[in-house]
């Protein structure tokens, strides 16, 4: 959404809406050219950007419109697909004041704004399908020829155009570009993706994945079972005790008491330890709610990420301090790198150590332990 940086909010000077244009397309890009390249030699999957947000997060109408602003460029630039439910209802909401698709004090919407949300998804899916099948029969009946160049990157999977950012320049873009496009082969050359075929199994059976752990709570999918088994398992490889830290998984007070792992006291700590790392580490990185009112007052948990020397003393290689509480009347799903100072190395071990510094509750999402 187009929520501003934290520490930008409450300057005056500051451009908002610049800043959470440049914010939403590095994070959507990021995202974007992962997934793509995500299948290496097989046909990249379908990406959809589904945005919902119409406001109220910035006085600037400009600035409301940062995120969907930058949504648009990328979809257009990778050539993705992108559904706006705000530009759906942007008029009628705006220029009209009709408050049944919006609502003008905060980003909570009523039950006729989540059904029109479902069915622009449904009807921008229809037409996806719809254009494509004109695609195919015009390229079937007219006999379409497409340059040596375009039938590369049909079948090459594996071409990204440059990264769109402010850097790149439109005398630069053409021989960018052609360097894309050669990096591109040389890849599929390397990687043998002309001998492979489309019931290999490689790339399943290959770990491509740049992390040790990865997950982020997910109804249906890692659930609270799964979360308390992985806590269980990792506290137990530390040998200190779990305190003041559950599994939460009671949706009935709605978005902020959705499945995670949830402080429940003042004094609440825990610490996870992994032996024998299968791959050098340089990030952690943290998924956590920030949500308002009373419970949350306050909420604030410190992370210490650190590594066992060889006289068996921890090393702390990051400590970072994160803030649950939030004075806008919403819950958001955040992430936050803890950035280390050094390479913790393959066969090594790793311990984080949280403890909740402020408030009596925090709440984490998910986590990721990478390269």
């Amino acid at each position: 959404d187009s929520l501003p940086p934290w520490d930008l909010k409450d300057d005056p000077n500051a451009d908002l809406a610049t800043a959470v244009l440049d914010q939403a397309r590095d994070g959507l890009q990021q995202f974007i050219r992962a997934a793509l390249t995500s299948n290496r030699c097989k046909v990249p999957p379908l990406v959809v950007h589904m945005d919902d947000y119409l406001g109220p997060q910035q006085d600037s109408l400009l600035g409301d419109m940062s995120y969907n602003t930058a949504m648009l460029q990328l979809a257009k630039w990778y050539d993705t697909f992108a559904i706006s439910y705000g530009e759906v209802v942007r008029d009628i909401a705006w220029l009209l004041g009709d408050s049944t698709f919006s609502n003008k004090k905060d980003v909570h919407f009523s039950n006729w704004a989540h059904q029109t949300i479902a069915w622009s998804f449904g009807f921008a899916s229809l037409e996806l399908l719809s254009t494509f099948c004109d695609d195919e029969f015009a390229r079937a009946v007219y006999n379409f020829t497409s340059t040596a160049e375009h039938n590369m990157i049909s079948n090459n999977h594996l071409y990204l155009p440059p990264p769109l950012t402010r850097e790149l320049l439109r005398k630069d873009v053409e021989e960018k570009h052609a360097e894309a496009l050669i990096s591109a082969q040389e890849s599929y050359v390397a990687m043998g993706c002309s001998n492979k075929t489309a019931g290999d199994d490689d790339n399943e059976l290959e770990d491509r994945s740049p992390c040790i752990v990865s997950w982020i709570a997910t109804p249906g999918g890692y659930g609270a079972p799964q979360i308390s088994h992985f806590m269980d398992r990792h506290s137990k490889n530390s040998g200190v005790p779990i305190r003041g830290w559950k599994t939460e998984n009671q949706l009935a007070e709605g978005w902020g008491n959705k499945i995670g792992w949830v402080a429940t006291q003042s004094d609440a700590t825990f610490t996870l330890q992994f032996d024998r790392i299968e791959k050098d580490v340089n990030s952690v990185t943290v998924f956590y709610l920030r949500s308002y009112g009373e419970k949350w007052d306050e909420s604030n948990a410190r992370f210490t990420v650190s590594t066992i020397d060889g006289n068996n003393h921890d090393k702390v290689m990051s400590t970072y301090d994160i803030a649950g509480f939030s004075e806008d009347r919403h819950s958001l799903t955040l992430s936050q790198e803890l950035k280390l100072s050094g390479t913790i190395g393959k066969g090594k071990s790793l311990r984080i150590k949280v403890d909740l510094i402020g408030g009596s509750t925090f709440k984490i999402m998910g986590l990721m332990i990478c390269t």
